[in-house]
C-alpha cells in the first residue's frame, strides 16, 4: 500500500519540481524520473537530460507508476561518467575507437560520449560504460637470406633484404610490414657485407660447363634425323621402282 502512495504523493505535491528522488536512480546508465512539469526539465545534480516521454517509452505502467497530470511528463536522465577498464569491448560491434583503446557499453549497446578527450559519457541501456586497451604493438627488424657474393675471390659484396615489421601482443595476428621509421635505426641489421676476401691466386676461375656434352648431344640428334630421312627415302625409292616394273 505504501509503495503505491509515495509516487502519487510526489506527483500531487511537487508538480513543478523535479521528483527524480522519488524513484530509485541507478549507480550508472540512465533512468526515468517520476512525473515532472514539462517546463522544469530537471534531472538530479550532475545527470544529463536525454529525452522525455509520457509513458517512459512504454516502460512506465499504471500498476507501478500513475499517469502524469496534464502538462507533466517523465524525463530520461543519464548518469555520466568515465569508462571502467575491462576486457569486454573486443567482441562488441558497437564500440568506439579512441586510438589506443576501445570504448563500449558492457552489454555491447551504443555508447554515448559527450566529451571526447576525457571519454565522459553514458550508456542509454543503463549498462556500464567500459574501456578496453588495444593489444600492444611491437616493431622489429626482419632480415632475409644473403644473396650470392658478387665475386668468387679478391673481395666481393653480398646483399640481403631488411625490413621493419610490426606485430601485436595478440599471438593470433601475424606480423606485418610497416615503415622503416617505426623501428630503431641503431638496431637495424646490416644490408651489405664483404665476402670472398681470399686472393684469387691458385683459384680456378672457370666454372664447369656442359658445352661439350651439349654439342655431342646435338650431333647425335642430327645423325638420327639424317638416318631417318635416308630410311624414308629408301622406302620411297623402292616403292617407286616396284611400281614402274609391274605397272
Amino acid at each position: 500500500m505504501a509503495a503505491g502512495v509515495l509516487p502519487r504523493l510526489c506527483a500531487l505535491v511537487l508538480p513543478f519540481l523535479a521528483v527524480a528522488t522519488c524513484l530509485d536512480a541507478p549507480s550508472h546508465g540512465c533512468y526515468w524520473t517520476g512525473c515532472q512539469s514539462k517546463w522544469s526539465r530537471v534531472c538530479s545534480t550532475g545527470h544529463f537530460l536525454d529525452s522525455q516521454s509520457g509513458d517512459c517509452d512504454g516502460l512506465c505502467t499504471e500498476s507501478k507508476t500513475p499517469p502524469c497530470l496534464p502538462f507533466h511528463t517523465h524525463f530520461h536522465c543519464c548518469i555520466t561518467g568515465t569508462p571502467k577498464l575491462t576486457n569486454k569491448c573486443g567482441h562488441c560491434k558497437n564500440k568506439l575507437d579512441f586510438g589506443k583503446e576501445f570504448v563500449c557499453c558492457s552489454d555491447c549497446s551504443d555508447p554515448t560520449i559527450m566529451i571526447r578527450h576525457s571519454k565522459l559519457g553514458y550508456c542509454k541501456s543503463s549498462a556500464e560504460l567500459s574501456m578496453q586497451l588495444k593489444p600492444h604493438e611491437i616493431f622489429h627488424w626482419v632480415a632475409g637470406p644473403w644473396m650470392k657474393c658478387s665475386s668468387p675471390c679478391d673481395g666481393g659484396a653480398r646483399y640481403r633484404d631488411v625490413a621493419c615489421y610490426g606485430n601485436l601482443s595478440d599471438a593470433t595476428i601475424k606480423h606485418y610490414p610497416v615503415d622503416d621509421a617505426s623501428c630503431r635505426a641503431d638496431e637495424m641489421p646490416t644490408r651489405q657485407e664483404a665476402c670472398n676476401e681470399q686472393s684469387c691466386g691458385g683459384v680456378d676461375m672457370t666454372e664447369p660447363t656442359d658445352s661439350n656434352r651439349s654439342g655431342m648431344s646435338g650431333w647425335l640428334v642430327a645423325l638420327i634425323v639424317l638416318l631417318g630421312l635416308g630410311a624414308i627415302g629408301g622406302i620411297v625409292f623402292t616403292s617407286y621402282t616396284y611400281y614402274l616394273r609391274y605397272a
